[in-house]
């Protein structure tokens, strides 16, 4: 009955249990002899009649629940469970199961001539450039997931990619800044840098990074341009937020929550009257910037600070999110005052968003 109601009347559903995490894609219902003959048609309304289902939600979780409590197993596409709990997505530890010796060389003989034109497009302007290499968790822990998949790589080919990558790159003269492998330098069993059931760096490792980002920026401008920040930390679970991000997608009757995270409290002065105020500054990266820009805006006072998501993906400015930027609105950041792009190590020229920056900055 419900589920017949459900089908009618979507917008006022009947639905049991919390919702599923995740993006689903609808299959479009084709309602054409060609979509009948190919099955496509059938397909679409049997996924339409078990959405409909009241209680959808709370069977698949405990589907989830039984796989996960009795064999040990993620059922989510994608995400891996490793050693003591570990959650990881596959695609961290294929890239890093995939570096090779020399890889380095290629991916800055390839990213060199394009950072060396957008820094000096900056620097000839008189403005600030910082190009910045953010942590994966797979290689800040491998030991917890290495045993998952074959992993033909050599320790040696593993643990040279970033450095080596960085020394080139500082070598041509290109400002970096190197969270990577500072972040994994930094041993703690209390609070290690990247959270059990999440992907992301945690948000004592996010300040560090950030108050890092700050140091380089004044330290570059010969003074105090953004504001200096200090915090407190207390550690505690359940684990909340993006520390919990992969835990969540998981999509478990019981989400497995339970294990220490860091929680901050920052410490800044006013912000009124700062210089940071009046600068336009552009953060040009992946997720792993999304708490990075929260921090530069609340904390250093960068108040005037732009998000790209990926570059072309959308933007984030003064807590308001806008997709589908057009040319007009990314050549924007051809006339900010700071530029910050940022890179994961897990996708160092495997996106195409510094090649975008680099076309924005250099065609007339």
């Amino acid at each position: 009955m419900w589920t017949l109601w459900n089908l009618a009347v979507p917008s006022q559903a009947v639905r049991i249990g919390p919702a599923l995490v995740g993006v689903t894609q609808k299959v479009p219902f084709n309602l054409s002899l060609r979509g009948f003959l190919d099955g496509a048609l059938q397909k679409a309304a049997v996924l339409r009649v078990a959405d409909a289902m009241p209680l959808r939600r709370t069977l698949i979780r405990l589907n989830n629940q039984i796989a996960y409590s009795l064999f040990g197993e993620i059922t989510a596409p994608g995400i891996l469970i490793g050693r003591d709990g570990e959650l990881v997505q596959r695609s961290y530890l294929e890239e890093y199961c995939s570096r090779t010796i020399g890889q380095a060389d290629a991916m800055a003989d390839a990213a060199i001539p394009l950072l060396r034109d957008v820094q000096a497009y900056y620097r000839d302007r008189g403005k600030l450039f910082l190009y910045i290499v953010t942590p994966s968790k797979v290689a800040d822990m491998p030991d917890k997931f290495l045993h998952l998949i074959a992993c033909p790589s050599s320790p040696q080919a593993r643990a040279e990619l970033v450095p080596a990558y960085v020394a080139r790159l500082r070598a041509a003269g290109i400002d970096v800044l190197d969270l990577a492998t500072s972040t994994h330098a930094v041993q703690s069993d209390a609070t290690p840098p990247f959270p059990r059931g999440g992907i992301h760096w945690n948000e004592l490792a996010m300040a560090r990074g950030s108050q890092q980002i700050v140091d380089k920026i004044n330290t570059r401008a010969g003074r105090e341009l953004l504001t200096p920040f200090s915090f407190t930390v207390t550690v505690s679970s359940p684990a909340e937020g993006r520390d919990r991000d992969l835990a969540e997608l998981a999509n478990l009757l019981v989400a497995p929550i339970d294990y220490p995270t860091p929680k901050l409290t920052y410490s800044h002065p006013s912000c009124d009257g700062r210089e940071a105020t009046r600068v336009e500054a552009a953060l040009v990266g992946t997720s792993f910037i999304d708490p990075v820009s929260e921090v530069l805006t609340e904390q250093a006072c960068l108040t005037r600070l732009g998000q790209y998501f990926y570059f072309k993906l959308g933007r984030s400015r003064g807590g308001v999110r806008q997709d589908h930027l057009s040319e007009a609105e990314l050549r924007e950041v051809r006339d900010v005052d700071v530029m910050l792009l940022e890179e994961n190590e897990s996708l160092i020229g495997r996106q195409q968003y510094l090649s975008l920056l680099h076309q924005i900055l250099t065609t007339p």
